[in-house]
């Protein structure tokens, strides 16, 4: 439990950083929106808390439900056509956000099994009695390989560069195996010109998140 002189700081912060408005929104997005599923996102865990004993592996955190569904609805896309993975899903809360947007499948990839199995269970608890076309993956994500029907690609920042890069060469592998249109989605894009060198280009640009305050900006590429 928070102290009340922590509580008034970190408010204050918020506000003067976000403004009232947007601070609100930022206090619902982060500690009340999936509550109210009985599911708890909020915490941060970094990788020596999961036990992962990886170097490139980046610290656990929530995506904003009003960052992933400002840009969705900023995209001309075909979702219900669409299969969506979220490569370093965590607790799944891009999954679940994605699931309004009714894709034919949706796949996570975990490294770390405590939140693979967190996610499994956050996506039974927010789907309720719809039925839909899931799987979590707990393995490595250089080591998956890409199905060759995927063409929604979620990231947020889960890792460093040189998983990145292998990341990319196996998505080129699928789509060499079955050429087709694909969307990458990049949140707090930190490491934004390896996708660009890849040769994708930008079609959503959101350089400053006015509720998340992502440090390096949010953007949709596709090839």
């Amino acid at each position: 439990m928070r102290s009340i002189p922590y509580i008034i700081r970190r408010a204050t912060f918020l506000v003067k950083e976000r403004g009232i408005v947007n601070s609100c929104k930022f206090i619902y997005s982060r500690y009340g929106y999936f509550l109210k599923y009985r599911i708890k996102l909020s915490k941060v865990f970094t990788p020596d808390q999961l036990n992962i004993q990886n170097i490139y592996a980046y610290k656990y955190e929530p995506i904003m439900h009003y960052s992933f569904n400002r840009m969705l609805k900023g995209i001309d896309w075909d979702w219900k056509e669409s299969t969506f993975i979220d490569i370093g899903c965590g607790k799944g809360a891009a999954i679940l956000l994605a699931t309004r947007y009714n894709f034919k499948r949706y796949i996570g990839v975990e490294l770390s099994p405590l939140l693979a199995e967190e996610c499994r269970k956050n996506i039974r608890k927010f789907i309720g009695k719809k039925e839909i076309d899931y799987a979590v993956y707990n393995c490595d994500a250089t080591k998956y390989t890409i199905p060759d029907d995927i063409n929604v690609f979620y990231f947020f920042n889960p890792f460093a560069p040189p998983v990145l890069k292998v990341v990319m060469y196996n998505i080129e592998l699928s789509l060499i195996r079955n050429p087709r249109k694909i969307l990458i989605l990049y949140f707090n894009a930190m490491y934004l010109p390896i996708v660009l060198d890849s040769g994708y280009k930008i079609i959503y640009a959101e350089k400053t998140d006015p509720v998340a305050r992502y440090k390096y900006g949010n953007f949709a590429l596709t090839n």
